[in-house]
Order: C-alpha cells, then sequence, then structure tokens
C-alpha cells in the first residue's frame, strides 16, 4: 500500500520536499507513519519531536481529520498531512 505524506512550511523546507511517500505492506497506524518519516527523514526530528516527544503543537492530518498524539494507533489510511503552527492576527 502507497501512503502519501505532505509537509508544509518548515517541515517541507526540513525535508526537501512537499510530498513523500512510502510503501506500507497493509495499512499502518499513524504511529507507526511517523516512526518511518522520521527514520528516512531525520532532519523532521529536529522539528517534529520536542523533549517529551512529538511536538502537539504540529497537527497531525489523516485524510481530513486531525488525529491527537492520544490515537496514534488509529490507522493512518493512504493521505497524510503535517501541519506546522499557524499563529492568527
Amino acid at each position: 500500500m502507497l501512503v502519501e505524506v505532505r509537509l508544509f512550511a518548515n517541515l517541507k523546507e526540513a525535508a526537501g520536499k512537499e510530498s513523500l511517500f512510502f510503501e506500507f505492506p497493509e495499512p499502518p497506524t499513524v504511529r507507526e507513519l511517523l516512526a518511518r518519516l522520521l527514520e528516512e527523514q531525520p532532519a523532521l526530528r529536529k522539528v517534529l519531536i520536542g523533549e517529551g516527544g512529538y511536538d502537539d503543537r504540529y497537527k497531525v492530518l489523516v485524510g481530513t481529520d486531525i488525529v491527537f498524539p492520544e490515537d496514534f494507533g488509529r490507522k493512518a489510511g493512504t493521505r497524510f498531512a503535517i501541519l506546522p503552527p499557524v499563529s492568527g492576527g
């Protein structure tokens, strides 16, 4: 199964790409997909991982649904995105 990961802003800059594709034998969980992403794109570790683990200011989307860290056991599906923190004014 081919899974696309879309990256934005500083994540896109750190990876040097807007989209990454990963092959899995079966649908991965969000946790499995994040582990693979960080393994293959170590520059993202500095951005996404803080002192206490995953930096929850970054929003993880499966399709169009936001997935919070406590739900990272959920299946990731084929469309996945990570959005950086946003500020408004």
